[in-house]
């Protein structure tokens, strides 16, 4: 085995370049998550660390890194991910008191707080199978798709998704998308609350009750 060190990553697509010499304008070799003999290393965390490596060659016959093992302990990480993940999990729960209190005021239906609960736990589980299919290689759950689901009321689920499972946290313009799907799920949630939205809250209502169990 030959020794490189891991000169970047790029988390949404799953890929990233050794770099043969240690410098960053080395010649570099490409590496697949899946090519990792650690599945628990999250490499974008192990941009400038050494690794073991093998020699072969993909599909098209170009030279690329197999059997990656980190050379020495794996580094200890400052707890900001962590952090962060209690921030998410928090202002989740806060959420979701919120909506309880509304309920117990009988502003809102409990069909409604259900309904949130369960499109957040499943919006939750599409983050873990999207990250899960892009460390193994396989096609991965489309980002429309998570917009959709936190569009619907999941956003605190994708929220926590995101710091727990550290996954879609880099790309802006997922972001981006993400925040609008927040900022126009309350909107609409704020619109129900108000005397305007009253007969389309009784429908929403109506309608979940007779799908919810």
């Amino acid at each position: 085995m030959t020794k490189a060190k891991l000169a970047s990553w790029n988390r949404a697509k799953g890929f990233g370049f050794l770099s043969l010499s240690g410098e960053p304008k080395a010649k570099q070799l490409f590496v697949h998550v899946s090519d990792f003999s650690d599945k628990k290393l999250d490499p974008e965390k192990l941009v400038g660390h050494w690794f073991n490596y093998t020699l072969a060659k993909d599909k098209q016959g170009r030279p690329c890194a197999k059997r990656l093992s980190l050379v020495g302990a794996k580094p200890v990480f400052s707890g900001k991910s962590n952090d962060a993940g209690k921030r998410a999990g928090l202002s989740a729960l806060a959420f979701f008191a919120l909506l309880g209190a509304l309920v117990l005021l009988q502003k809102l239906p409990i069909a409604l707080l259900v309904f949130y609960c369960v499109v957040s736990v499943v919006t939750f589980a599409l983050y873990a199978l999207d990250k899960s299919a892009a460390q193994a290689g396989r096609w991965r759950v489309q980002e429309a798709k998570l917009h959709v689901f936190a569009l619907m009321g999941g956003w605190p689920g994708a929220m926590l998704a995101q710091q727990v499972l550290r996954h879609k946290t880099q790309k802006q313009s997922f972001r981006w998308g993400y925040y609008c799907t927040v900022l126009v799920n309350i909107a609409a949630l704020l619109y129900l609350l108000s005397p305007y939205g009253e007969p389309m809250l009784l429908q929403v209502n109506h309608a979940l009750s007779s799908i919810l169990p």
